[in-house]
């Protein structure tokens, strides 16, 4: 610490104020870049989520609001879900029919603002209920889900 103390005696005022200025113009640009900067992103993220987790809110309410609750169609839950994902471009990667009469799909690769309207709107307006959902987010923003129907219990 001595060393330093005379180094820093041994400088000219006028190095002192350069070197003071040089420690202040780091730390600045540091701080900017190390705190400032990552907090905004951050920030900037948050409300970007915010938002589409209050866009995909809105689109369920407005699913899952409407009139009375349309008779239950008497077709196969099968035949049900395959016209209403062939009706909406639903891509339907494989099917299982269960052998309690429910029936499975795997979509890949889809927009979840587009696939919990759908699964509302085949239990309001097709009388039909979600047994089973599973999904999960994909690297491009979509997910990929695993979704059981089943007849509702009436």
């Amino acid at each position: 610490m001595s060393r330093i103390l005379e180094s820093w005696n041994a400088r000219t005022p006028r190095e002192r104020v350069m070197l003071v200025v040089m420690a202040v113009a780091i730390l600045g640009v540091g701080g900017f870049y190390g705190v400032v900067a990552p907090l905004k992103r951050a920030s900037l993220d948050a409300r970007e989520r915010l938002l589409e987790a209050r866009e995909q809110s809105s689109a369920l309410k407005l699913a899952s609001v409407g009139g009375p609750a349309a008779k239950a169609d008497a077709r196969p839950v099968a035949a049900i879900v395959e016209a209403s994902a062939a009706g909406l471009g639903m891509p339907i990667a494989r099917k299982r029919q269960e052998s309690d009469g429910a029936f499975t799909v795997w979509i890949n690769a889809v927009d979840a603002r587009a696939l919990l309207p759908w699964t509302a709107s085949l239990e309001r307006e097709a009388g039909l209920s979600v047994a089973g959902f599973t999904a999960s987010r994909l690297d491009s923003g979509l997910v990929e889900a695993e979704v059981t129907f089943a007849r509702a219990a009436r």
